[in-house]
C-alpha cells in the first residue's frame, strides 16, 4: 500500500516534467449497415507483428472513438458490439505525428440470436478527455439506492451545499442538462429534481468547465450533462432497478426501462417511481446589536425540527422513425407529477442584552405542493452527403405547475410565567406557472479530413406567472384578512434569440477550436400588486478559443477562454416569501441582474491518467444569497443581491489509473482561492478566502462476480459569496456488489454515512449580523438495490437524439422547500 501511494506522490510531483517519444492518434466512426452511429463498441488496437494489445477505447454515443498517445509502428484494429460481426483493420501504419483518421467503418448484424450471451464490460469510474471530465454512474457502487443529486455530490470538482445549490470548482453558476436538453429549473426546485431522480436511472455524468460556442452561454462555472440510460439494441430489452434504502425514514427510488427497435421504428419508454421521506434539524443562533454602544440588544436561540415526504412519480417515452439511413425524425414527450409536503416544528428562545430570558416562540409550519411538468421535443436530423455534413433541428415545448399552501402559526410566550402574549397566523397560497417554448437548428460542415465548420440559431420564449396571496388572522373580526405587505402578483416574459458559429482544426501536433455567440435578450416583469414594471434590452458576444499541443506521446497541454453569462433564476426574481417563522423567511428579488464572467484554463495531461488545471476567472455583478436583518424586529431574512465582483483561482489534480488487477483508484482535488470586493447591505465588502476539496473513490474486484467499493469527499472551510463561511465537512462510504443471474442481474449493498459526520456548519458575521448556523439531514442510509437486465440482445443500436432547442431556460426555475 505505501508503495503504491508513493509512487502515486511521485507521478503527481513529476507530471510536469516527463519527456518521451513522438506521439499519435487514431480516430474514426462506428456505424450499422444503415449508416447509424453505434455506441459502446469496444477497440482493440494491437502490433501488427507481435499481435501484442497496446490500447483499448469505446465509441461514443455519436459512434466516435480516438485512440492517443501511439508511438511508430503498423498496427491491427479489431471491433466488435454484441448482436455484429467482429471487424478487424490491418496495418495501420503510424510515422510520426501526423494523425490517422480510418473514417467510418460498418459493422454487419450478427446472422444468430445472442439472447443467451451476456458480455460484461467495466467501465472506468472517471474519464477525463479534452473537453469534458466522464463520471461513469455504475462503476460506482455507493450510488446503489442514491439520487442524481448524491451522484452529483460525489463527483469531482462538484459541491452541493445545505439548500441544494451546485458549485464546480469553487464557483456558482452550473447549469445542469439531462440528455443534453436543460431542466428550466434552478435554485431548490433543481434540487428537488435532482432528488427524486434515482440514480440507476443515470448512465453518465459530463462535466464542461469551458462549454464550446455551440451550448448557450449561461453557466459561469460551466455546464453539467446527465446522461440517461437508453436501450442500444435491436428487437425488445430494457431493464428493471429496484430499490430500498433505510434511514431514520425510509426512501425507495425505482425505474423501469422499455426499448424497442425494428426496422426504420424505435420506440422507448421510461417510468419511475419515487417515494422519499426524511427529516432536517436547523439550528440558528443570531445576536442583535445594542444601542448606545451597547454590546447586545438580544440573543434569538432557534431550533428547527423539519420532515418532508414526496411521492416523485414520472414517465418518458417517444419514438424515432428513420426515413433511410440520412434522414431521422423524432418525438418524445415527458411528465412529472410530485406531490410534496414540508413540516416544521421549531422554538426561539428570546434573550435580552443581559442573556436573560425575555420571551420563547413556537412557530408551527407547514408547505403542501403538487408539482407537476409536461414537455414535448421533436427532433429532425439530415445527413446531406457522405462527408459528413448534417442539419438538425429541435422544437421543444415544456410547462411547470404548482399550487403551494403555505401555513405558519406563531405563538410569543412572555417570561417569567410563559403567558401567551401574541399569535402571528399566515396562510398562504401560491400558484406557479411557467410555460417555455424553444427551437433550434445546427449545420455541421466537415472541411477536409482534419478541419470542422459548426453553425446554428435559437431562440426561446418564457412566460412564469407567480401569484402569492398571503392571509393574516385578525383577533378582533375572528377572521382572515389579506395581507397586502405580503402578497404580490409577478409576471415575467423573457424572449432570447441567438446565434453561433464555431471552427475547429487539426494540425500534426496542434489542434485547435474558436467559436463565437451572440444572445440578444428581451426581458419584461410587472408586480401587480404595486404596479411597478422593468423592461430589459440588451445583446451580448460570447467568444470561446481552445488550443491543444501533444509534446510526445505522454504529455499534452491543453489553454481555453470563454466568456460566459449567468441569468438569474426565474424564482430568484419572484418576490414570494417563504416562511421558516415570523422571524425568518426566504424571499425572491425582482430586480436581480445577469452577472458576466472571463474564464480562462491552462491543462497538463500525462499518459491519460493524471490531469492538472489551473484556472482563473473574474465575474461582475455576481449573485449570491445574502441575509438582511431588521434590528429593531429582530427579522432576518434571505435573499439574492448582486453584491460584488469575484476573482477566483485555483489548481486541480485528478488521478485515474488502475494500481493492482484488483484495485483502481480514481483521486481528485482541488484548491481554489475566492475574493470578493463590493458593497452589501450598504457595507463595503472585501473578503477573500483559501479553500480545499477532494474526492476518493477505490474500487476493488474479489472475483468474478464480486466488486467492492470505498469512497468519500472532504471539503475544508470555505467561503460562500463572501458572507456564509462553511467549516469542514466530508463523508465515507461503502459498498459491495454481486452480480446474479448469469450477469443479467446486480445486487448492490452500500452504507453511505455510516459514521454520521456529514453536517453543516457555518456562520455570517458581517455590518451587524452575526449569525451561527447548524444543521443535519437523513443522510446515514444503507440501500440495498437489484437491477436486471432482460430481451434480445442483437443487431445494432438506435440513436437516441440527445439534444434539443432548450438548453438554457429550464435551470432558471426555482424555489420549493424540500431538504
Amino acid at each position: 500500500m505505501k508503495k503504491y501511494l508513493l509512487l502515486l506522490f511521485i507521478a503527481i510531483a513529476a507530471s510536469g516534467m516527463a519527456i518521451a517519444q513522438s506521439t499519435a492518434t487514431v480516430k474514426g466512426i462506428i456505424t450499422d449497415a444503415t449508416g447509424t452511429p453505434l455506441e459502446a463498441v469496444t477497440l482493440s488496437l494491437y502490433q501488427q507483428a507481435s499481435g501484442k494489445l497496446v490500447k483499448i477505447s469505446t465509441t461514443t454515443k455519436k459512434g466516435e472513438f480516438e485512440i492517443i498517445n501511439l508511438g511508430d509502428g503498423s498496427y491491427k484494429l479489431t471491433a466488435s458490439l454484441v448482436g455484429f460481426k467482429p471487424f478487424e483493420k490491418q496495418n495501420i501504419e503510424i510515422k510520426g505525428t501526423e494523425p490517422i483518421n480510418v473514417g467510418t467503418l460498418s459493422l454487419e448484424a450478427a446472422t444468430r440470436s445472442l439472447e443467451n450471451v451476456t458480455v460484461v464490460a467495466r467501465k472506468p469510474m472517471v474519464e477525463v478527455k479534452a473537453d469534458k471530465t466522464i463520471v461513469n454512474v455504475e462503476a460506482f457502487i455507493s450510488n446503489a439506492g442514491g439520487t442524481a443529486l448524491d451522484v452529483l455530490e460525489k463527483s469531482p470538482g462538484i459541491t452541493v451545499d445545505r439548500d441544494g445549490n451546485i458549485s464546480l470548482k469553487g464557483k456558482q453558476g452550473v447549469i445542469v442538462l439531462i440528455d443534453g436538453k436543460q431542466t428550466f429549473l434552478g435554485g431548490q426546485d433543481l434540487a428537488n429534481l435532482l432528488r427524486n431522480t434515482a440514480s440507476n436511472q443515470l448512465e453518465t455524468v459530463e462535466i464542461m468547465t469551458q462549454p464550446s460556442a455551440k451550448y448557450d452561454a449561461s453557466g459561469n462555472s460551466g455546464i453539467i450533462n446527465i446522461r440517461t440510460k437508453k436501450g442500444r439494441q435491436n428487437g425488445f430489452n430494457g431493464s428493471v432497478n429496484l430499490s430500498y434504502i433505510q434511514a431514520l425514514y425510509p426512501k425507495s427510488p425505482n425505474s423501469l426501462n422499455l426499448n424497442y427497435k425494428k426496422d426504420k421504428w424505435t420506440l422507448f419508454t421510461a417510468l419511475n417511481y419515487s417515494y422519499w421521506e426524511g427529516f432536517n434539524e436547523l439550528k440558528l443562533v443570531r445576536k442583535f446589536p445594542g444601542k448606545g454602544g451597547e454590546p447586545l440588544s438580544a440573543i434569538f436561540d432557534q431550533e428547527s425540527n423539519g420532515h418532508f415526504s414526496s411521492k416523485n412519480m414520472g414517465i418518458r417515452t417517444g419514438a424515432e422513425y428513420a426515413f433511410n439511413k440520412n434522414t431521422s425524425i423524432g418525438l418524445q414527450v415527458n411528465g412529472t407529477y410530485n406531490p410534496r409536503t414540508f413540516s416544521s416544528e421549531g422554538s426561539a428562545a428570546i434573550y435580552d442584552g443581559e442573556s436573560l430570558l425575555d420571551s420563547t416562540n413556537v412557530a408551527i409550519s407547514r408547505n403542501t405542493d403538487k408539482w407537476k411538468n409536461f414537455g414535448a421535443n421533436f427532433n429532425f436530423r439530415k445527413r446531406l452527403d457522405t462527408t459528413g455534413r448534417e442539419i438538425t433541428a429541435d422544437l421543444d415545448h415544456i410547462w411547470y405547475g404548482s399550487n403551494a399552501v403555505q401555513t405558519s402559526d406563531n405563538y410569543t410566550f412572555y417570561q417569567p410565567g410563559n403567558q401567551l402574549a401574541d399569535s402571528f397566523l399566515l396562510r398562504g397560497n401560491l400558484p406557479s406557472d411557467i410555460k417555455i417554448y424553444s427551437a433550434k437548428v445546427d449545420y455541421v460542415h466537415p472541411l477536409g479530413k482534419l478541419g470542422k465548420l459548426e453553425a446554428g440559431l435559437k431562440t426561446s420564449l418564457v412566460k412564469t406567472d407567480n401569484d402569492a396571496r398571503y392571509y393574516l388572522w385578525d383577533a378582533d373580526a375572528k377572521d382572515w384578512a389579506d395581507d397586502l405587505t405580503r402578497s404580490n402578483h409577478f409576471l415575467y416574459e423573457e424572449n432570447i434569440n441567438a446565434a453561433y458559429i464555431n471552427y475547429s482544426r487539426e494540425l500534426k501536433k496542434w489542434s485547435f477550436q474558436t467559436g463565437l455567440r451572440m444572445e440578444h435578450t428581451n426581458a419584461k416583469g410587472t408586480q401587480l400588486s404595486n404596479n411597478e414594471s422593468f423592461k430589459r434590452d440588451y445583446a451580448q458576444l460570447f467568444p470561446t478559443a481552445f488550443l491543444s499541443y501533444k509534446l510526445n506521446d505522454k504529455n499534452q497541454l491543453s489553454a481555453n477562454y470563454g466568456r460566459r453569462i449567468e441569468r438569474p433564476n426565474y424564482q430568484d426574481m419572484n418576490p414570494f416569501q417563504y416562511f421558516l417563522d415570523q422571524y425568518t423567511f426566504r424571499m425572491g428579488n425582482p430586480y436581480l441582474q445577469p452577472q458576466f464572467s472571463h474564464n480562462i484554463e491552462v491543462s497538463h495531461n500525462y499518459k491519460g491518467v493524471l490531469n492538472t488545471t489551473l484556472n482563473y476567472s473574474v465575474t461582475t455583478d455576481i449573485i449570491n444569497d445574502i441575509l438582511k436583518q431588521n434590528d429593531s424586529t429582530k427579522v432576518t431574512f434571505q435573499t439574492k443581491e448582486n453584491i460584488a465582483r469575484r476573482r477566483n483561482v485555483g489548481i486541480a489534480i485528478s488521478y485515474n489509473q488502475p494500481i493492482t488487477k484488483w484495485w483502481t483508484v480514481s483521486l481528485y482535488g482541488n484548491v481554489f482561492n475566492n475574493q470578493f470586493t463590493g458593497f452589501v447591505n450598504g457595507l463595503p465588502l472585501d473578503a477573500g478566502f483559501t479553500a480545499f476539496m477532494a474526492n476518493m473513490n477505490n474500487q476493488f474486484k474479489f472475483a468474478k462476480t464480486w466488486g467492492g467499493e470505498i469512497s468519500g469527499f472532504y471539503r475544508s472551510k470555505m467561503q460562500d459569496g463572501g458572507l456564509i463561511v462553511a467549516l469542514p465537512m466530508g463523508v465515507i462510504n461503502f459498498g459491495v456488489s454481486k452480480q446474479v443471474l448469469k450477469s443479467k442481474g446486480t445486487l448492490k449493498l452500500s452504507i453511505n454515512d455510516p459514521f454520521y459526520i456529514q453536517k453543516f456548519r457555518g456562520y455570517t458575521q458581517f455590518g451587524s449580523i452575526d449569525t451561527e448556523i447548524n444543521a443535519r439531514w437523513d443522510n446515514r442510509r444503507a440501500a440495498l438495490s437489484f437491477n436486471y437486465r432482460f430481451g434480445k440482445l442483437q443487431n445494432g443500436g438506435p440513436q437516441r437524439r440527445k439534444t434539443g432547442s432548450a438548453t438554457d431556460e429550464q435551470n432558471r426555475v426555482g424555489g420549493g422547500n424540500q431538504q
